[in-house]
């Protein structure tokens, strides 16, 4: 089976574009409240070679990256170019070589570097990156060659071989004054719509980010390698910021209590209405909806009903209100209740925002959801609730109908005694059901979008345990629970989920294709997935919140976000067909761990 985990960009210098050796956690064994969250491998040596290098009055500067790797061996899945001109002075060489160097080191070393992101799916499926603490977009993008007509087309079949960009962010964006605070979590999540990358502040006071990817792409294309460094006028071209309504063009504040007094985790998380003319953002510590219409480039507020508490308090001052907005099929967006006590319904039609249900306030019940394309219903992922919440998004509903706590069956073996923080995040499955990743929980959670029946199956208590030979194991007499495990998850070509390591050691893979004939119901008639259906591979660093965010691209190649992590994840599912397969190649470089191919590039 063809599956390959690659840690990409490991910094500081003197490290190589790398593939850890993966082995398997045995299967039978967050973000929180108000934050954004919370390394130990051994660093093998980069070369940053410089081809065909030069500095302009723009100040760019050609950053490819090489592995050092012999002729003989594979080359590096982000050689970002070929070699074309190597007769240059050794010095000078030396020189870009540090200068390249020293400029990803900055760039991909520290904490909280990007929350979440976007593919362009619609474009040339490049990933790209929302900054929090970085003052720079990130973006994968998948290699480029021109036909015999000179037309740019996107090899998205080349899994080896997607290429890292960085943009800097102008002042107008990420101010450099050391008194604004703001330029940490300046964003969290993204949207893409009409070639333009559109990113949700969340402690920035400048506004909403905007990105020109398709000019920024072309500019790619036509300096192949290059970067742009230290040129405001460059970045300005392609980055820019849309005011919050309570500011002016120009930045300054106009006094709006909409906003919480901090300004801090205003929006989290955002969706598109039907006909993709505005941006509806969720708020969490705001008070408010923002609402970003992409016709007239311009924001504004929607108000919410304000409940008071039974001693009269406001309960929109309470933080973290809902978590993630999702569009329904009545083209109304719902955010999922978090700390809120009801669910957030956007109606895009008219504007208007109403609350749906009473679940209770500061309780912290569901976080993140997916709508499932059978019925167009959404699926709240519980935290601290001990239900799935069911949104029915049907056109012409009473809205207190919409709702419906589906209870949950554990498996027999999940005795798991975590009640808070279970399931962060989830994905659809191959089998048309969604599934929620494991963050205090030990166990995935499935929700059968038929019978509406959700049940738990898989252990994995933790994901770093080793024993002499340093492979991963479950000590089941050990009682230990690791957390934060994992947020979110992406379904692979092969009919596998695989979950985003937060905390983890290791990625976790779901078996998510239809339900075999020796997986029988209970005694109960809860049918409960097989055990070995789930497992922990790899051996990644032990670095607390390593990524946030996973994104399948053309090539079936799943990348995840660097947020404290100082490298890029790639994960790498075998084929359909190659799912099951116990076969390996017959070459040295692969390594066989219960059936998983390892390949180091």
């Amino acid at each position: 089976m063809l599956l390959s985990i690659l840690l990409l960009l490991q910094l500081p210098i003197a490290t190589d574009v790398y593939s850890y050796s993966i082995q398997r956690c045995g299967s039978s064994s967050a973000s929180r409240s108000s934050s954004y969250h919370r390394a130990s491998c051994p660093p093998p040596p980069i070369s940053f070679v410089n081809h065909h290098t030069h500095h302009t009055a723009h100040h760019r500067l050609v950053a490819p990256l090489k592995s050092t790797t012999s002729p003989s061996q594979q080359t590096s899945p982000l050689d970002s170019i070929n070699d074309r001109d190597t007769h240059r002075h050794d010095a000078d060489e030396e020189d870009e070589h540090t200068n390249a160097a020293v400029l990803l080191q900055t760039i991909l070393t520290g904490k909280h570097k990007w929350l979440g992101g976007s593919v362009d799916a619609n474009g040339d499926g490049s990933v790209y990156g929302i900054p929090s603490h970085s003052r720079h977009v990130i973006c994968l993008s998948p290699p480029k060659t021109a036909d015999v007509d000179g037309e740019v087309v996107v090899d998205v079949d080349d899994s080896s071989s997607y290429q890292v960009h960085m943009l800097p962010l102008p002042s107008s964006v990420a101010p450099r004054s050391n008194s604004n605070k703001y330029h940490q979590f300046k964003f969290l999540r993204g949207i893409i719509t009409n070639s333009t990358l559109f990113g949700i502040p969340s402690w920035s006071k400048e506004g909403v980010l905007v990105v020109d990817i398709a000019a920024w792409s072309e500019w790619r294309r036509d300096h192949p390698g290059e970067w742009i460094v230290g040129d405001e006028e460059a970045a300005v071209k392609f980055v820019s910021v849309l005011p919050l309504p309570n500011e002016s063009t120009d930045g300054g504040v106009r006094g709006d209590d909409s906003l919480a007094s901090n300004h801090r985790w205003m929006w989290h998380g955002a969706a598109l209405n039907r006909n993709a003319t505005a941006i509806y953002c969720i708020p969490s510590n705001a008070k408010q909806v923002l609402k970003v219409d992409l016709v007239s480039l311009a924001t504004s507020y929607l108000d919410v009903p304000a409940p008071k508490s039974d001693n009269g308090n406001e309960l929109l001052q309470c933080s973290n209100k809902w978590y993630g907005g999702i569009l329904g099929n009545d083209n109304a967006i719902y955010g999922m209740p978090y700390a809120a006590g009801s669910v957030l319904r956007i109606d895009a039609n008219d504007d208007s925002v109403s609350l749906l249900g009473e679940f209770g306030w500061n309780k912290y019940n569901w976080h993140g959801g997916v709508k499932a394309p059978s019925n167009g219903a959404i699926y709240a992922f519980p935290a601290h609730s001990e239900t799935v919440l069911r949104i029915d998004t049907s056109e012409g509903m009473d809205d207190e109908s919409r709702l419906t706590k589906l209870p949950i069956h554990r498996a027999p073996y999940d005795v798991h005694p975590i009640t808070r923080y279970k399931w962060l995040g989830g994905s659809l499955g191959a089998d048309g059901n969604v599934y929620g990743m494991p963050s205090d929980a030990s166990s995935v959670l499935r929700i059968n979008v038929d019978d509406e029946i959700v049940t738990t199956f898989g252990w994995v208590e933790r994901t770093d345990i080793r024993d002499g030979n340093g492979h991963d194991k479950i000590d089941l007499e050990n009682r230990f629970f690791e957390k934060n495990k994992f947020q979110g998850g992406v379904l692979g070509r092969d009919g596998f989920v695989y979950a985003i390591p937060s905390n983890a050691r290791g990625v976790l893979r779901i078996d998510t294709r239809p339900i075999r004939d020796d997986e029988v119901a209970s005694s109960s008639g809860i049918q409960f997935l097989g055990k070995e259906r789930v497992s922990c591979i790899g051996d990644l660093p032990d670095t607390k919140d390593k990524w946030q965010g996973g994104f399948a691209v053309g090539s079936g190649a799943i990348y995840g976000i660097p947020e404290n992590c100082n490298q890029i994840l790639k994960v790498l599912p075998p084929l359909a067909s190659n799912a099951d397969d116990r076969e390996g190649d017959g070459t040295d470089t692969n390594t066989m761990f219960d059936g998983v191919l390892i390949r180091t590039l």
